[in-house]
């Protein structure tokens, strides 16, 4: 600083670069009412300030001394001493100077004014930003304004967890985070001027990364976080960096050049930081409240249909209860032959049996999953109420279905008694049934007491609990689930289930769990152009960074890296 008229021997306020520095005049303690900030900026001789991006900042520059080159957009431009600048928001900008004096100039940043992030909106329940809005939308948006600001960007829930995989993440970033030594704290001093909401945040290494609410009817329902960008080096840096390295067995040497190149530049940025992310934050929060919105509309609409539905059926239930006594009289003669034939031939209808859905429950009871049978059931009354199936012709498939489902009993206790007693029990409580509502709650019954009897003869002892757990896990891994929820399956103590399957596969109960969802997730991968986030929902993990996680700690890659891979081994065949 000695000999430059510009800047004072004693000032405080001096932010250090390679190429020059910048001595901060006036910045605004509150946003709201204040946005200026004016400073000093001196580029050392024959030095360049590197080309760099302003988020939203409008810049206006007086030269008051030296020449040079500016660069804005590519565009460029001789300057020199009296001349005024101005570089536009979301510019590249680029200055050199080309002679063997300091290169000075007054700058005044003034980023565009912070807009409000609450949002007004009234919804009827509170959203979140997961059950609203589809993860590959949030990783467009993401993807867009990290291009964009040429820095990391990462969408978190209302509980701070990574909703979206972070995108553009610098290198000492990626190291630092595997070592294990980053921390993160409030930076008190620079989120003073901004809004209550806004947090900046400072790692151990000086590194700033920046908040920002997504706000619905006062709710947070998540985060928009941005980084990371240095407004100063350390004076002793290259000691912490050895120390760091030496601590979590870092490279010393490519640690120090991933931090050399992190991007080091001026306070006054920040400020247009947030109001680009603030934007981005209201437009996802747009997002999420017109998409609750949509669902709750679709929701009153299903209402409304269900209603007329339900009229339909009172008035279908009325007519068959009209005509009981005839029913009556020709359930006897349900078995016989020609049966379907007759009914086919009066009503005009003909029905194919469903052997697809007789194979879906089969599989449904053998695992116990009395979910998935219940709604397999409903599934077909349902769809033969609708279709003004006569219920005679239904409860003969029925009983055809039931007759195969019950076997199934059999299979699995070798006990003929209880399958001749199950089988009685069947018929009794299809043909009983009066009408199609009837029907369904005395097949939703039985099925239920089948899988209960099924689940009492594994508590005997008579064939593989294991067996039967990991058979119950693979038709169910993309369910969320836990000990607890499998033991509950069961019938049986978590901690008895831990213990007997620990001891029989030699393998936790979540390692197994993640070794058939990463087994079904490679398949994806290599099979299919699906979407990461959409693979990873569909084999049960609904956090794509836990995905990746639990992907790399199975098979050594990240799910991307897997898929690239696998595509140049094929394309090598």
């Amino acid at each position: 600083m000695n000999g430059n008229k510009f800047f004072p021997v004693d000032a405080k306020d001096i932010q250090k670069f390679e190429w020059g520095e910048v001595l901060w005049l006036h910045e605004p303690s509150r946003v709201d009412t204040q946005r200026l900030s004016t400073g000093l900026v001196r580029i050392f001789p024959k030095a360049r300030h590197q080309r760099h991006f302003h988020f939203g900042e409008e810049q206006i520059l007086y030269v008051l001394k030296g020449r040079g080159i500016q660069l804005v957009n590519g565009e460029k431009k001789e300057i020199y001493e009296g001349m005024v600048l101005h570089c536009p928001p979301y510019s590249e900008h680029e200055v050199i100077n080309t002679e063997n004096i300091d290169l000075t100039f007054l700058i005044v940043y003034t980023p565009a004014q912070f807009a409000e992030i609450e949002q007004n909106v009234s919804i009827v329940n509170k959203a979140n930003i997961v059950d609203n809005v589809d993860i590959a939308i949030l990783e467009e948006i993401q993807n867009e304004i990290s291009n964009l600001l040429k820095l990391s960007i990462v969408i978190l829930d209302e509980k701070r967890r990574p909703i979206t995989e972070a995108t553009n993440l610098n290198s000492f970033c990626r190291l630092c985070s595997g070592g294990g030594s980053c921390r993160e704290e409030i930076h008190t001093a620079l989120s003073s001027p901004l809004k209550r909401m806004h947090k900046v945040y400072i790692c151990n290494h000086n590194l700033i990364s920046f908040s920002v609410p997504i706000l619905t009817s006062g709710e947070i329902v998540g985060y928009v976080k941005c980084g990371y960008i240095l407004i100063k080096k350390p004076e002793n840096i290259e000691e912490k960096i050895r120390s760091i390295s030496m601590q979590h067995n870092l490279n010393y040497d490519e640690l120090l050049e991933a931090y050399n190149k992190l991007p080091l530049v001026p306070k006054s940025r920040l400020y247009a930081l947030g109001e680009s992310l603030t934007i981005v934050a209201k437009y996802i929060a747009g997002i999420v409240i017109n998409s609750r919105i949509e669902k709750e509309l679709s929701e009153k609409n299903n209402q409304i249909l269900e209603k007329t539905q339900e009229k339909l059926y009172l008035e279908n239930a009325l007519n068959e209860a009209n005509i009981k006594l005839l029913k009556s009289q020709v359930v006897s003669n349900l078995n016989t032959i020609n049966y379907n034939e007759n009914i086919a031939s009066r009503t005009g209808i003909k029905l194919d049996y469903p052997l697809n859905i007789e194979i879906e429950l089969e599989s449904s009871v053998k695992s116990l999953n009395k979910k998935r049978s219940n709604d397999i059931i409903s599934r077909i009354v349902s769809d033969y109420q609708q279709k003004n199936i006569p219920i005679n012709q239904a409860k003969n498939i029925f009983d055809e279905m039931f007759t195969v489902i019950c076997r199934t009993l059999h299979k699995e206790t070798g006990d003929l008694d209880i399958l001749s007693r199950m089988r009685k029990k069947c018929k009794m409580k299809i043909y009983d049934a009066s009408d199609y509502s009837e029907l369904l709650k005395n097949l939703l019954d039985f099925i239920g007491e089948m899988i209960d009897v099924i689940r009492e003869i594994l508590l005997q002892g008579k064939t593989g609990l294991v067996e039967r757990v990991n058979s119950y896990i693979k038709d169910n891994y993309f369910e969320d689930l836990t000990l607890q929820s499998i033991a509950d399956v069961f019938y049986i103590s978590p901690n008895y289930l831990s213990s007997i399957f620990n001891e029989k596969n030699k393998i936790s109960l979540s390692d197994y769990i993640n070794e058939i969802r990463i087994e079904k997730a490679k398949e994806y991968l290599t099979k299919s152009n699906m979407k990461i986030s959409m693979i990873g929902r569909k084999v049960g993990y609904n956090n794509l960074s836990y995905f990746s996680h639990i992907f790399k700690k199975f098979t050594g890659f990240t799910p991307k890296e897997y898929r690239v891979k696998n595509k140049e081994g094929r394309q090598k065949l």
